[in-house]
C-alpha cells in the first residue's frame, strides 16, 4: 500500500494514506519482539519522501495538499515507531543506530516545512499545519531534546512565531496538564465525578482536529476536541520551552528577552491575555526540561532573575485568569527548585516584604500563593 499503489492519483492518496495509518497501528500494538528482525526494512519506508531534496520531492506533487495529510500520516507513524524503538532505548548504542535514520527523516520534515512555508500557496495553511503540529510531535517524543541539537536553530526559528507574531496565533490550552494537579481545587478546572465531565468542560471543537485512534495511550471521549490551529501553537510552545533548556546562557538570554518585550509590547492589545498563557506554556515547558536535564545549577543569576521579573510581571496584572496567576506562582515555585538556596532565599524574601503593605488584595493572594509553592518545593 506504501510502495505499489494505485495510478489513480485519488485512490493513490487513499491507498498511501491508509497504509501509514495501518502502519502506525502495527507499531504502537504489537510488541516489539515481533518487528524486531524487520525493524530496518520498516524504517526504510520513510526514505523516500523525508530524505534529499525537498525542492525536488515537491516539482512532483500535483494536489499538495492531499501531500501533505498523507505525509502527516507517515510522521505520525515515525512518532509510533519512535515510541516503541527509540526512546526507550535511547542512551544505548542501540538507540543510536535507530536514531540517526529517525533524526534524518524529521530533518526531512522540517526541510519540507521549511519550504512550503516560503511559497505561500493558497488552500495549504491547514494541511501544512497539520504536518508541522506532527512533526513538533514526532520531536518532543524523542526524550532528550539534547539528541536533536542540530536543529534547534531551525526549530526556534518556526516555534518562536507565537512571541514575533502574537496576534496571529491563538491561546495556549497547556496550562490544563502543566500546572501541578495538587492545586487543582484553585480551579479554572475543578475535578468532577468522572474524566468525562471534565473533558467535556474543557472542550473547544475544531472542523479539523485530531480524530482519536484506538492505539493512542489515552483516547479522547470527543472526536477533534481542538482545532488544529491550537495543537500547532501548543506544540511550538512546548517545544519551545525544551530548546530553551538545552541553550547556552546566552541563549537563553535571548529568548527570554524574546517573551519579555513581547509581553511589554503587547499590553495594548486584544490578544495580550492569549500571549499571557502562552509565555507562561513556554516558561514551564522549559524550567520543567532544565530539572529533568539537571542543567540548572550552571546558570547565572540573571537568567532566574529574568524568569522571575517575567512571572511577577504577569502577577501584577488585574485581569489575568485563574490558569494565569497559578501558572505564575508556579512558575516561582518551580524557579525556586532550579536555581541554588541563595537565589531562592532572596527571592523569598523580596516576596514577603511585598506582604507588608499590599496595594491590591489580588496580588497578595498571588504572592502568597508564590510563597507556598516556593514552600512545597
Amino acid at each position: 500500500m506504501l510502495n505499489g499503489f494505485s495510478r489513480n492519483p485519488v485512490a493513490a492518496i487513499a491507498e498511501r494514506e491508509a497504509g501509514w495509518l495501518l502502519l502506525a497501528s502495527l507499531l504502537a500494538s504489537m510488541p516489539k519482539e515481533e518487528l524486531e528482525d524487520q525493524v530496518f526494512d520498516v524504517l526504510l519506508l520513510w526514505a523516500s519522501p523525508f530524505t534529499g531534496n525537498p525542492e525536488s520531492y515537491l516539482s512532483h506533487i500535483q494536489d499538495w495538499a492531499s501531500e501533505l495529510r498523507v505525509l502527516s500520516v507517515a510522521i505520525e507513524a515515525l512518532t509510533a515507531f519512535i515510541r516503541s524503538f527509540v526512546s526507550p532505548i535511547i542512551a544505548t548504542a542501540n538507540g543510536g543506530i535507530l536514531l540517526n535514520p529517525v533524526l534524518a527523516y524529521l530533518g526531512g520534515a522540517l526541510s519540507l516545512i521549511s519550504s512550503l512555508s516560503t511559497k505561500q500557496l493558497p488552500n495549504l495553511k491547514s494541511a501544512l499545519n497539520l504536518f508541522t503540529t506532527r512533526t513538533l510531535m514526532a520531536y518532543q517524543s524523542l526524550s532528550n531534546p539534547m539528541v536533536y541539537q542540530s536543529e534547534h536553530e531551525q526549530m526556534l526559528q518556526l516555534c518562536s512565531s507565537p512571541f514575533s507574531d502574537p496576534s496571529g496565533w491563538e491561546e495556549s490550552s497547556c496550562l490544563k496538564f502543566l500546572l501541578d494537579k495538587r492545586d487543582a481545587s484553585l480551579g479554572p478546572w475543578i475535578p468532577g465525578r468522572d474524566s468525562f465531565e471534565d473533558e467535556l468542560r474543557a472542550f473547544d471543537g475544531g472542523v479539523d482536529g485530531f480524530l482519536p485512534c484506538v492505539w493512542d495511550d489515552e483516547i479522547s471521549n470527543f472526536p477533534q476536541p481542538e482545532p488544529v490551529s491550537k495543537m500547532l501553537v501548543n506544540q511550538m510552545l512546548l517545544c519551545y520551552g525544551s530548546i530553551f533548556a538545552c541553550q547556552d546562557n546566552t541563549a537563553k538570554i535571548r529568548l527570554l528577552n524574546n517573551i519579555d518585550q513581547c509581553l511589554k509590547a503587547g499590553k495594548k492589545y486584544s490578544w495580550y491575555m492569549f500571549l499571557v498563557s502562552n509565555a507562561c506554556v513556554a516558561l514551564l515547558s522549559g524550567l520543567k526540561e532544565l530539572l529533568t536535564l539537571r542543567g540548572a545549577q550552571s546558570l547565572p543569576t540573571d537568567i532566574f532573575s529574568m524568569i522571575q521579573s517575567i512571572f511577577k510581571g504577569i502577577l501584577g496584572e488585574s485581569e489575568i485568569s485563574t490558569a494565569q496567576r497559578r501558572a505564575a506562582c508556579e512558575g516561582l515555585g518551580l524557579l525556586a527548585r532550579t536555581g541554588n538556596d541563595i537565589f531562592t532565599a532572596r527571592m523569598a524574601r523580596s516576596l514577603l516584604g511585598e506582604l507588608v503593605t499590599p496595594v491590591d488584595l489580588s496580588y497578595a493572594a498571588s504572592v502568597a500563593l508564590s510563597l507556598g509553592c516556593i514552600h512545597r518545593t
